[in-house]
This record gives structure tokens, C-alpha cells and sequence, in this order.
């Protein structure tokens, strides 16, 4: 049953739609007379909205999805936003531009401290009313710190006055740098996952790094602490609750916002649901739960909306797949990896909610001897469509993306705009990494050969790339950083022939963390991108010591 806070999302999701598309066939042009809808609606951006997808959000089964998932109606609202801003946005230049230091390209970097977020792990961020414009005060970005906190180090931050910065014009929260909102000394080991957030922005659940594991909900104060000097929240702010058996590195909580649950997994094969997250009191759901999952470090669940299975990958190589009664759906586990170290399934699968569709990578799969991209259905395991990204066991591969098409395109025009895609960071015949993408045919079955157009990203062997994050802003952009290199950068992939970098590369020290990205803006520095440094850089030195730095970069132009 849901919650009692939760949202009637279908309707809103048609009055939304109602209201945008009467824009759009009005014509509507930046500068106009502004409309906004009388209710407020929230929206969270975290790992888990690249993991669970809505591809065709006007058809009435992805409405339908909405009365049970946000993230279906946030994927519609997504896809009306980025029509719209494509007929009032100019192109992004295309092309390649000359490198430039981060130094001159960051709006704003600020100090995290000894750590940022871990490889791999992405922050949050809320939007107080996507109905109306960003909000300097309400909108914020927090990061989990894997670190072990103290009196002088927070493990848990988040910052507001998002939308500042010079570069590029001075933002509409002014020309200095975002805003410790709060910061907290949380138990005393690091966090090592991404956190998540309530609908109403105002509570943060996220895993520690202790063994075994601790899942916390925390109720912050804005105001309190900084990452420098951390608050110690009160019982009142903070509820713990230890999970029965494992460590956790890898695996964030996935929220299932209707049922106020909470899944997540541990590093010896146990996946834990959590009931009353957000609006009830946290406490361990009993039999059959915990569900075992082989022994191994496991991904972040995700569950599919449509059918309610859920899916969890293991670094066995194994993807699992669960009913709601915690049965094992048909043909589970399937064999994707090879187990080996790069052979393992790293990130979380990749759910098409609308079309019964699951994706999962790996840097090595044994009967391919090849790392691989499979597609397989939410509902049985019995029929695997793979398709090669390169030689196996040679790095880490994450997670892709899909193009816009896949999700606003209701046919498959190939050799057009509207063809659909899935981009992958792979492998070429000499170990370095490439820009991948595989096709479909008019089914949504996946090619079993990656297209032609892949081009190369570095020449270092064995670099790993980051996942990769896609939004369209007016223009359909492709981000990711590459480690070795230590370089963010944008690929434009609005066109059916080869990307091209959208903005020239930008120094990010030790590569980046996982990335989001905000709002379909024309106000100045407020369609933004967001990630932590894996290195230290001076851009957010203290007391001239270079520290690891949470940063803001924009969409078009990564500035």
C-alpha cells in the first residue's frame, strides 16, 4: 500500500503534460510571459534515475507506471522539457576545442576534504518545484564522503546557491561558489555508496562503511556544520539501522518511494529490504528477506515497476532476478561475467520499465572471451541478446546510456535523429577505451555487433572510463571522465553518424565520480553538471593543502 505522503503522480503527471504541451503548440518562446502550475512537485536526480528508465513517457503504459514510480513521471517531464528546449536553445558547438585547464573552465569547486565520493558512486540532488524556476535556497546537491569522519572532516555534506559561477556569465545565484548547506560527522567510518533522498528533499538514507553495514536516515538542519567542522546529528536527526550480516561497498539503496522500502546489498550476497524509509520508522523486513545472492560484493538492486521483480548483479559475474514473494524468476542467476577481476558485474542492471527490457555490462564474459553488453526481459532470464564490446579482462566496464531517441522516439528511424542507441564505454583491439554504441532493430532487439562509428577515447591501455550520464538540454550530450587521463568531457550524439565532443575536455583530477545533471534551463549556470574529484586538485585547496573537490560544471559548454 503506498504511503500516506505519497504522491497521486498520475494526475499531476497529466496535468504537467497538459500544461507543457499547450506551451509547446503555442509556440512559447524564451522571454515570454511565464506560466507555472500551482503545485509545487519535487524531483530527486540520484544513481538510481539512470537505473530505471521510461523510454516512450506519452504512451499510456508509462503513465500508467507513474502512479507506482516518480521517476516515470520526472522521465515524461524530461522528455516535453527537452522538445521544448530544443526549438528556444542554440546548437552547442560541435567539433573538437582546444583542452582547457579546469582552473579557467569550473563555475565552482569546492572542498569535500580527504576524500570525495568513492569511484563510481554519484551524488543526489533536489529541485524544490520543477514547476517553477531553480531555486537558489531550496535546490541542493549532497555528497556521501568516503572517508572516516571527524571533528574536522564531515562524511556527509550538501550545498545550495547551486546556479553560481562567472564562467560563462554570471550565474542567477551570483558570480562566487556554492554554499555549505550542512555537513555531518556521521558514526566513524567513511561512506562508501551513493546516498538518496526523500520526495520532500528533507531526509537522506545512505549505507556506511561498517561491518557489517548501517543504514541510515538522516534529517538535517540547514545551518549545521560545515565539511571542515562537522555537526554530530542528535538522536532526533539520525536514525541507525544495522544491517544483520555484511559490509557494504558497493551497493546504494534503491527506493521504492510508493511503498516507503528501501533495498540494498551487501559484499557477502545478501540483499536487505527496509520498510518505513521515509515516512515510518526503518526496521529489517523479515522472512524470506535478506534473499541470498550468491557470496560475493554485490550491485545496487533495482526493481522493475511493470512486473515488480527485482535485479541485482554480483561481482560472481552472476545477474540475479527476484519476484516479489522472493522467488527466483525463470533462468535465474544468468551467466554474464566471468567472475574474474574485470569480470564481474560492477554496476547496477539497467531496467526499460515500459518495454520489459533489462541491460547489464561486464569486462568479461568466458564463452565470449569478450567484454559484453546483454539485454535479456524482466520477466525470464530463458532468451540473452550480447553484444561485444571489446576483449575481455582487460578493465572495468560500467555502465551506459541511451541515447534520447530511445526514449522519446516512438519508431526506430534508423540512419536518422531518431535512431536508438546504447552508448558503452568499451575496449579496443589495443586495451584502450573507446566510445561504443549498439543498435536495435524496430522491436527494441538489441544488434549483436556494436556500430560502426565507435572512436577512441584515450590511448592509454586498460584506462577506465566512468559510467556514463546522458541528458538532452536542446542538444543530446553523452558525459563521462576517463582516469588515467584525468579529463571530464561531453559528446554530442544528436545525430545518427560519429559524436563529437560538444566542449572541449576539462582537467578533473583523478578523473570524476559518477555524474548528474540538473534542469533544462535557459537561466545562466543553471543546466549543470555535478561529480566529486577521485584526486586532489588545487582548485579547491585549504590552507594550501589541494583537497578532493565537489564541482559544478554547465551542460553546453563545461564551463
Amino acid at each position: 500500500m503506498a504511503s500516506k505522503r505519497s504522491l497521486p503522480y498520475r494526475y499531476i503527471l497529466l496535468s504537467v503534460a497538459l500544461f507543457l504541451l499547450a506551451t509547446l503548440l503555442a509556440g512559447t518562446e524564451a522571454g515570454s510571459t511565464k506560466r507555472t502550475l500551482p503545485e509545487r512537485m519535487g524531483q530527486v536526480v540520484d544513481w538510481s534515475t539512470r537505473h530505471v528508465l521510461y523510454p516512450q513517457g506519452t504512451s499510456l503504459a508509462a503513465l500508467a507506471l507513474s502512479e507506482r514510480d516518480p521517476r516515470a513521471y520526472w522521465n515524461y517531464l524530461r522528455i516535453l522539457q527537452s522538445a521544448y528546449a530544443a526549438r528556444t536553445q542554440a546548437p552547442a558547438p560541435s567539433g573538437k576545442q582546444a583542452r582547457k585547464s579546469q582552473a579557467s573552465q569550473t563555475d565552482w569547486s569546492v572542498s569535500l576534504g580527504a576524500a570525495g565520493l568513492a569511484a563510481n558512486m554519484f551524488p543526489a540532488k533536489f529541485s524544490f518545484n520543477v514547476n517553477a524556476a531553480p531555486d537558489c535556497v531550496n535546490d541542493y546537491v549532497v555528497f556521501t564522503i568516503n572517508t572516516a569522519p571527524s571533528a574536522t572532516q564531515a562524511n556527509i555534506a550538501a550545498f545550495n546557491n547551486l546556479y553560481s559561477g562567472s564562467a560563462g556569465g554570471t550565474g542567477i545565484c551570483g558570480a562566487g561558489t556554492a554554499t555549505p548547506l550542512w555537513a555531518y560527522e556521521v558514526s566513524t567510518v567513511a561512506n562508501r555508496t551513493s546516498p538518496v533522498l526523500s520526495l520532500d528533499g528533507t531526509k537522506i538514507a545512505f549505507v556506511d562503511g561498517a561491518n557489517p553495514a548501517v543504514f541510515h536516515v538522516l534529517t538535517p538542519k540547514a545551518g549545521e556544520g560545515t565539511v571542515a567542522a562537522p555537526n554530530v546529528p542528535t538522536a532526533g536527526e539520525i536514525v541507525n539501522l544495522p544491517l544483520s550480516t555484511g559490509a557494504d561497498t558497493n551497493s546504494s539503496p534503491f527506493i521504492d518511494y510508493a511503498n516507503d522500502v528501501a533495498y540494498v546489498g551487501t559484499n557477502n550476497g545478501r540483499i536487505f529490504k527496509i520498510t518505513g524509509v521515509f515516512n515510518g520508522v526503518p526496521t529489517l523486513a523479515g522472512a524470506p528477506w535478506p534473499l541470498r545472492a550468491g557470496t560475493g560484493q554485490l550491485t545496487e538492486p533495482v526493481v522493475d515497476f511493470g512486473t515488480g521483480n527485482l535485479f541485482i548483479g554480483s561481482a560472481n559475474g552472476l545477474l540475479y532476478g527476484f519476484t516479489p514473494a522472493g522467488a527466483a524468476v525463470p533462468s535465474s542467476p544468468l551467466v554474464v561475467g566471468d567472475g574474474l577481476t574485470n569480470g564481474g558485474i560492477k554496476d547496477a542492471p539497467t531496467v526499460d520499465a515500459v518495454n520489459g527490457l533489462l541491460y547489464a555490462v561486464t569486462g568479461g564474459n568466458g564463452s565470449e572471451t569478450a567484454a559484453v553488453l546483454i539485454q535479456t526481459s524482466t520477466s525470464s532470464f530463458a532468451t540473452v541478446q550480447t553484444a561485444s564490446i571489446g576483449p575481455a579482462d582487460v578493465t572495468q566496464i560500467h555502465d551506459g546510456q541511451f541515447n534520447d531517441a530511445y526514449f522519446s522516439a516512438p519508431v526506430n528511424n534508423i540512419g536518422t535523429t531518431s535512431e536508438w542507441f546504447y552508448y558503452v564505454c568499451g575496449v579496443n583491439a589495443s586495451n584502450a577505451p573507446v566510445l561504443n554504441r549498439v543498435g536495435f532493430n524496430a522491436s527494441r532487439q538489441m544488434n549483436a555487433a556494436v556500430n560502426a562509428t565507435s572512436i577512441s577515447l584515450s590511448g592509454n591501455a586498460g584506462e577506465q572510463c566512468s559510467p556514463l550520464t546522458e541528458f538532452k538540454n536542446g542538444v543530446d550530450r553523452l558525459f563521462l571522465s576517463l582516469r588515467t587521463l584525468h579529463v571530464v568531457e561531453a559528446f554530442d550524439i544528436s545525430s545518427s553518424t560519429t559524436p563529437t565532443t560538444s566542449a572541449g575536455p576539462v582537467t578533473a583530477a583523478g578523473g570524476t565520480s559518477g555524474i548528474i545533471v540538473d534542469n533544462t534551463s535557459a537561466a545562466n549556470q543553471a543546466s549543470s553538471i555535478y561529480f566529486s574529484t577521485l584526486g586532489t586538485s588545487p582548485n579547491c585547496a585549504t590552507a594550501g593543502i589541494n583537497r578532493h573537490c565537489a564541482v559544478k560544471l554547465t551542460q553546453g559548454a563545461l564551463q
